[in-house]
């Protein structure tokens, strides 16, 4: 992470070159926040610059608790009762935040239940992409210490990046069915990079951090469709061509700041001059897996799947047969030919069972010791969890929406009795004063003459409050749900 910091900064100052002015050079992109991530301030580059070598740059430690743990109860948190769910280990606040000026909105958390398995939101990728914007790159305050929690609290009805789980340069990235997003052109309205796309999750982290980029990723469908994630925001090892892509971002974030609209020119002509780096290509293996997407644990009807005859719920996707069992066949293992033939469609859907390192090894277990009852336990377990998780996950998500609904729609509200007010307040006042010879600005007086009643307004505020506090919770257990899903059935 911190090499992706230093390249992103190299990239500013090799881009962002000097032009006169007055007859004095002056730093062209001299505008304070480094865009891409939140800062859109009005300051200098030399602010930028400077803030790269005299703000406290915090130690890119390992977080000891980037996998979820119980029994811990040395948590902390936010004081800012909203964001409850944001966890951060010691280790992480002592080296990334305390010191940072926003270590006084932390404080130790009251004790968790001791079976509650919680992970530090610090180890999390774009939470620690946040954490930069924070720390260098928020010259006008755009942000506060919240972004932090808001980051982490990010929830999308299609569930994490499908590239989260990778942990090599040579592993494969998943192509599913979901919605899609592009790169569209300001100026003609069409995407001219259709080959190139991200997750929703992915968009909506870039979008919270960098408002002045928000509207230039659109929908390639208004339907899913399959394809993969051009980013891999992975918490186990840093992404060279990743990396090199926020590093344009960023790029183009500082030029929509000035320009006031977006322009993703910068980006768009690096990648078509950069293609993505071929993954998977792992050497000594003789057997390349098909180019057709592993659908993990979205159901998929149209991916086609290889099923044991003998154990019907032992579904493989195409790709993860090609990686596991199809080297195992060729040494002649027992165990692998009692597959079917050819892999086919399964029209009512099917998850993959064996496109993770839990699954693998039960796998190679199983080949090993010729005893199929073992895999036969492990496949009937997981696919009733997966089922139980499946419909728990869907109903949280639907419990955050219609929690965000109501608030959103409590804030309408009170918007529009405040203006009620505020005009009949006015009227009062103005029917006091004729003859006064004064303006008056209904949105300055002072209501203490007038019979104003703001008490609905403030109700229906505190409502709202109330209900975007619940979807927070909501929005930690689908987390914990997740993490619980990975950490024991994956």
């Amino acid at each position: 992470m911190r090499r992706l910091f230093n390249a992103v900064a190299q990239e500013l100052q090799g881009n962002l070159v000097p032009r006169q002015q007055n007859g004095r050079e002056t730093s062209y992109g001299a505008y304070g926040g480094f865009g891409s991530f939140g800062g859109y301030g009005n300051g200098a580059l030399g602010g930028l610059i400077g803030s790269l070598s005299q703000q406290p740059r915090p130690s890119n430690v390992p977080c000891p608790r980037k996998t979820p743990q119980a029994g811990h109860l040395d948590w902390i948190g936010l004081i800012d009762p909203r964001f409850s769910y944001f966890n951060v280990c010691p280790t992480c606040y002592n080296t990334q935040i305390r010191p940072t000026p926003f270590a006084g909105a932390f404080s130790t958390k009251p004790a968790a239940p001791p079976h509650l398995v919680l992970r530090c939101d610090m180890s999390r990728f774009w939470v620690r992409m946040a954490g930069l914007v924070l720390l260098t790159m928020n010259q006008d305050r755009r942000h506060d210490v919240t972004l932090l929690s808001r980051v982490s609290g990010i929830s999308v009805q299609e569930g994490p990046c499908p590239n989260t789980h990778l942990d090599n340069e040579h592993a494969h990235q998943s192509r599913i069915t979901r919605l899609w997003y592009s790169i569209r052109d300001p100026t003609t309205g069409g995407i001219p990079l259709p080959g190139w796309t991200i997750c929703s999750h992915c968009v909506v982290s870039i979008q919270t951090m960098s408002p002045a980029i928000a509207s230039a990723f659109v929908p390639t469908s208004q339907v899913p469709t399959e394809g993969s994630c051009a980013l891999i925001p992975s918490d186990s090892f840093d992404d060279a061509y990743s990396a090199q892509q926020l590093q344009y971002i960023a790029t183009c974030a500082v030029y929509s700041s000035q320009a006031g609209r977006p322009n993703m020119t910068p980006l768009i002509t690096w990648l078509k001059e950069n293609p993505p780096p071929t993954r998977g290509a792992v050497p000594g293996r003789s057997w390349e897996a098909p180019a057709g997407p592993c659908p993990r644990d979205y159901a998929s009807v149209t991916v086609k799947c290889y099923v044991m005859g003998e154990i019907p719920d032992f579904t493989v996707c195409e790709k993860c047969f090609a990686e596991v069992v199809k080297p195992d066949m060729d040494r002649g293992a027992e165990l692998a030919r009692r597959f079917g033939t050819e892999a086919r469609a399964v029209p009512t859907g099917f998850t993959c069972q064996l496109y993770s390192n839990r699954m693998r090894h039960v796998w190679s277990q199983t080949v090993s010791s010729g005893n199929v009852e073992i895999l036969r336990q492990k496949v009937s377990e997981r696919r009733i969890k997966e089922a139980e998780y499946q419909l728990k996950i869907t109903a949280l998500k639907q419990q955050e929406k219609q929690l965000q609904e109501q608030a959103k729609l409590q804030e309408h509200l009170a918007a529009n009795a405040l203006r009620v007010e505020a005009n009949r307040a006015s009227v009062n006042i103005m029917v006091n004063t004729v003859g006064g010879g004064h303006r008056i600005d209904p949105f300055t007086v002072e209501y203490q003459n007038s019979s104003a009643d703001f008490t609905p307004t403030n109700r229906m505020n505190n409502q709202a409050a109330m209900l975007r506090m619940q979807a927070g919770q909501v929005q930690g257990q689908v987390r914990l749900a997740e993490e619980e899903w990975k950490r024991y059935w994956e």
